[in-house]
């Protein structure tokens, strides 16, 4: 039996990112939007194939590298991000707690990449606006630089 294909979501989620809000100046909102429509569709459709957690991983990571490219701001697209999930988790039967912390995997390999200063930012605002979410995403950001 072959292993299951992998689906690039990552990619196309940049490439949409690049695409529709290069020079638009509706940055993070225009992120979730993507968000919502890229993790929907792509979770409902590979579910069979593609486990969960790597379709909206790598959603996020493309979201979040696409807007590092197009230098839009990372702590209010990944607080977008966030708070677009318990809406999502009413359109596909995840708990929503699993879907912050896959979107936090995807949010801090990103932040990994674009520095401390970007990574401390993007932390603190995540703290703000969800309470306890904060030493998470900075564990997780570990994870990412370990990882490389």
């Amino acid at each position: 039996m072959e292993p299951p294909e992998e689906y690039d979501f990552e990619k196309l989620a940049r490439e949409i990112v690049l695409s529709r809000l290069k020079g638009s100046d509706k940055g993070p909102e225009g992120a979730a939007e993507i968000l919502k429509q890229l993790i929907v569709g792509g979770v409902m459709g590979t579910r069979l194939r593609q486990a969960p957690r790597l379709t909206v991983s790598a959603v996020c990571r493309g979201i979040m590298s696409g807007m590092l490219l197009i230098e839009k701001d990372l702590p209010r697209t990944a607080v977008k991000i966030l708070g677009e999930l318990p809406v999502i988790s009413n359109e596909i039967p995840i708990d929503p707690a699993d879907l912050m912390t896959w979107a936090m995997e995807g949010i801090a390999a990103v932040a990994h990449m674009a520095g401390p200063a970007a990574q401390s930012s993007i932390q603190e605002l995540i703290e703000e606006k969800f309470m306890g979410a904060g030493p998470v995403f900075g564990e997780l950001c570990h994870k990412a630089s370990r990882a490389l």
